[in-house]
């Protein structure tokens, strides 16, 4: 499929724009929340002012995205592509296709309404899975209008489902035990050294390590909405079933008219930046200096690109987060706000459910309307 080709297709199903309109404002929104995700330490610790720490983030980002995009085909055919994960979240093959878009839609729209809630709050917000529960309870919905009596939870792909838990639960514990075990290596080597011998270098490698992580954001995040966009793309194509829109996916996998925009949009959200979630993240859990800054950003990235190689969708505030209780454990487990840590996990739990009901709501409101 070409781009002409797409906009041929779109021009007969227009709701085919509307999902693409919610998935770039998803993808801009995410580089919104999620850009203090990748800088906050860095920030809090003075290594970088906010400014130059947002501008740094933007261009990682764009670099990310840009770079996952050509680099899918290969995934796909190794160890697993985070977009294809994504794709294969709900089976919407099976309805008529503009229902099937106004499912995409919604499911999307509810990731927005979530995620705005979460930075009105101050709360890092996981696109990851409020993607994961919007398209799912969209998918729900339209089960329930055009197949009560049948299983509802048929719809869901279950092998995708699966790569979520273990990511979700994977991040949480691979983030922790980085972020100590990094930590506690850097406090055993540099033992015998004076403070200043160090802060000049962890001062610069931080900086380095945030850049780092931003590219690693855009690598992990912006497969997400690219993965969005094939499957908005493939049901252009009317598949007739699971097996034939993931083949229609694997075709359209490093297609530049569908990486560029989703690039693009996230680097613009990130520009936006949101100075609440900063505070949140830098300070908020556990008071870091600039080796443990250092600790934290160098073991987000590394947790992110281990997920993105084995296709396994995860959020970067949740790695970073996690991170950062590891890094502030090393040193004392006093010195981790335990408590902020467990609101913060307690909103990441909630956001399945909570974009999961807000999705099945307008899609069951708006596919019963245009039934």
């Amino acid at each position: 499929m070409s781009l002409s080709d797409f906009f041929t297709l779109a021009n007969a199903h227009p709701w085919a724009y509307v999902a693409l309109l919610f998935n770039f404002g998803v993808v801009f929104i995410n580089g919104w929340t999620d850009a203090p995700n990748c800088i906050a330490t860095c920030v809090t610790t003075r290594c970088l002012t906010p400014k130059k720490a947002i501008i740094m983030a933007a261009v990682g980002n764009l670099i990310g995205t840009i770079l996952i995009g050509f680099l899918a085909q290969f995934l796909s055919s190794t160890t697993g592509d985070v977009s294809q994960t994504i794709a294969g979240i709900v089976d919407l093959s099976g309805f008529d296709i503009n229902q099937a878009l106004i499912a995409i839609s919604f499911g999307l729209l509810a990731n927005i309404l979530f995620s705005l809630g979460c930075t009105y709050y101050g709360f890092p917000s996981s696109q990851s899975n409020a993607l994961v529960g919007g398209l799912s309870g969209a998918g729900l919905a339209l089960m329930a209008i055009w197949h009560p009596s049948e299983n509802w939870f048929s719809v869901i792909g279950l092998g995708a489902w699966s790569k979520v838990l273990i990511g979700f639960f994977g991040s949480i514990l691979l983030g922790f035990v980085l972020g100590y075990g990094l930590t506690f290596l850097i406090q055993f080597f540099c033992r015998n050294k004076m403070k200043g011998e160090t802060t000049r270098f962890f001062s610069r490698g931080q900086t380095v390590a945030s850049g780092l992580m931003s590219i690693a954001h855009g690598v992990q995040d912006g497969a997400k909405f690219i993965g969005v966009f094939l499957v908005i793309a493939a049901m252009l194509k009317q598949p007739a079933d699971a097996a034939e829109l993931s083949s229609i996916v694997t075709t359209l996998l490093g297609k530049t008219w569908i990486v560029l925009p989703v690039a693009f949009f996230i680097t613009c959200g990130t520009l936006v930046g949101g100075k609440s979630i900063i505070k949140t993240m830098g300070s908020g859990m556990a008071k870091l200096d600039k080796y443990r800054g250092f600790a934290t950003d160098i073991s987000a990235f590394l947790g992110l690109i281990l997920a993105t190689v084995f296709g396994l969708p995860v959020s970067s505030g949740t790695v970073k987060a996690t991170a950062i209780m590891g890094c502030g454990a090393a040193k004392s487990f006093r010195q981790v706000r335990w408590g902020k840590a467990g609101e913060m996990v307690l909103s990441w739990v909630l956001i399945f459910p909570g974009t999961a009901i807000i999705a099945f709501v307008l899609t069951l409101i708006f596919a019963s309307i245009f039934k």
